[in-house]
């Protein structure tokens, strides 16, 4: 049944997140750990064998479900981030806007089923809508071959690699320098407060809710299954699991398939974008980060051109212009901290935008600022910026416990533990979105040579400053407490007279 969702309730544990914070943890490799690590991996990583055995019972419930419509859709084995993987494909050309798949309503499995369970839904009605899920997936799945959604059931895993059911230990080292890693322990902590609030309700009756089946243990893998393969339906404002579509791969670069609730024909329809070719890979169209993707799914995509790093910008509290700075950012719908996407293949003009406005000194040039085109607003505005810009580049890749080349030498590693391999696949994305950046920011700095003198040479207005920064480029890893002190610097945190002119009074300027 399908209908919009209630609000979250305290302490749940919500899919998605806007802001990450970077994270400077450096622990050296523990071998006995990634020994452990792999053994627990075991299980969630298909073989050939296993990956077989899930397309012959995905083809068998795309067979025998009554009202399900997928002729256009065939079912095979692929590789993936690690092991072998299902895919779907298309069984014949398809043109663009055909529906591929349609879902009775009826073989949707939503909150308000959770909460008409005869076992769970006294607890389900209480909870979030994931959360009410993961009860219902963990009580259908204690009735094995007698629950009526056995199909949907087989087709499932028994748990995802997210990062919510790792280790602290191996949170620490393999996401180190990463901002998932405070990201993964802030969900990973809210998914222990709700059960926290479950347990006592569940030890209370066990003869309804058995320890052995409505474990801690089992509520963690079972919400890592619902957060990868329940499908939101903006029509019906709410999560689904659905046969077949919930095992559908997922793409950020909008060339794959549309999902969403038909209010007129009461199904979920799957609606091709583009065209496809026969055998092509049918993806669901899903426009979120690879950090995102991997704490939902447990799983990255390759190339996705939808990868981005949340990157935070906030007016200096000291500048004298604070409070009409404030009021033009209010204006245009900005507030004085804010995070922007930086992508690997274009220059977030938006941050630069707000960049400049921070730190202009002119206020007669508020009127040039603009956040749909990328205007330059004076030469020394434009120079402090790209100097903040490098020294922000340097300090997150500084951050990270190994070098770009060293994570290009152990993803090579053909050995590697699946929870190791998606890590160091997450790093590599991460560091070439920061070094593409770095790059743009130096061909920007390129073309300011520096301002006219009375000898009618031009000389850098900044040359001390840009001769240090130079040096420090040169350097193949400065130390991190040297550089994160510079830096500060270099953003005027320990100036007093940032942004005044000669004889003006002091302030101090917050970090």
């Amino acid at each position: 049944m399908l209908r919009g969702p209630r609000p979250f309730s305290t302490g749940s544990c919500r899919p998605n997140c806007r802001r990450w914070r970077s994270n400077h943890l450096r622990l050296a490799p523990l071998m006995a750990m990634k020994t452990a690590a792999a053994k627990q991996d075991v299980g969630l990583v298909l073989t050939m064998s296993d990956a077989l055995a899930l397309a012959e019972r995905i083809r068998q419930l795309k067979d025998s479900l009554p009202g399900l419509k997928s002729d256009s859709v065939g079912v095979q084995r692929m590789p993936g981030d690690v092991g072998e993987r299902v895919a779907f494909v298309a069984a014949r050309d398809i043109r663009e806007r055909e529906v591929v798949m349609t879902i009775p309503e009826k073989l949707a499995v939503t909150s308000v089923d959770a909460e008409n369970h005869d076992m769970v839904g006294p607890l389900a009605v209480e909870c979030s809508e994931l959360t009410a899920l993961t009860l219902w997936l963990v009580a259908e799945r204690a009735r094995g071959s007698v629950s009526v959604h056995g199909g949907l059931l087989s087709t499932l895993p028994e748990a995802t690699l997210s990062p919510l059911l790792w280790e602290e230990t191996e949170l620490a080292e393999l996401l180190a320098g990463s901002p998932v890693l405070d990201e993964a322990r802030a969900r990973r902590d809210a998914l222990r407060r709700q059960w926290a609030a479950l347990e006592p309700r569940l030890r209370a009756d066990p003869d309804r809710f058995p320890p052995g089946i409505f474990s801690e243990g089992a509520f963690y893998r079972a919400f890592s299954v619902v957060v990868a393969h329940a499908r939101f339906l903006p029509s019906a404002n709410c999560f689904a699991l659905l046969p077949l579509a919930s095992s559908m791969g997922r793409t950020g670069n909008s060339n794959g398939c549309d999902l969403d609730f038909d209010g007129q024909t009461n199904t979920v329809v799957v609606t091709a974008a583009r065209p496809f070719r026969s055998g092509s890979e049918l993806l669901l169209n899903d426009g979120r980060p690879n950090g995102e993707l991997l704490l939902a799914t447990g799983g990255l995509q390759d190339g996705n051109m939808a990868d981005y790093l949340d990157w935070p910008a906030a007016l200096v509290p000291a500048d004298k212009y604070f409070m009409l700075k404030s009021q033009v950012l209010e204006t245009l719908g900005f507030g004085q901290r804010e995070s922007f996407p930086v992508y690997a293949d274009r220059m977030p003009i938006q941050l630069l935008a707000y960049l400049r406005l921070s730190r202009l000194a002119d206020p007669a040039l508020l009127a040039k600022v603009s956040f749909e085109k990328d205007v330059e607003l004076s030469q020394m505005n434009e120079y402090e910026i790209l100097q903040i810009l490098m020294g922000d580049c340097r300090e997150r890749l500084a951050a990270y416990s190994k070098s770009y080349e060293e994570d290009v030498k152990i993803a090579q590693d053909p050995d590697l533990a699946p929870k190791e391999r998606l890590a160091v696949k997450l790093r590599l994305g991460e560091k070439r979105i920061i070094n593409a950046t770095m790059e743009a920011v130096r061909r920007r700095l390129a073309p300011i040579r520096g301002i006219p003198t009375k000898s009618g040479a031009l000389q850098d207005p900044n040359s001390d400053l840009k001769e240090i920064f130079d040096t420090i480029e040169n350097l193949p890893k400065a130390p991190l407490r040297l550089l994160e002190g510079f830096v500060s610097w270099a953003r005027g945190e320990q100036d007093p007279d940032w942004g005044k002119k000669p004889g003006q009074g002091r302030g101090q300027v917050r970090k």
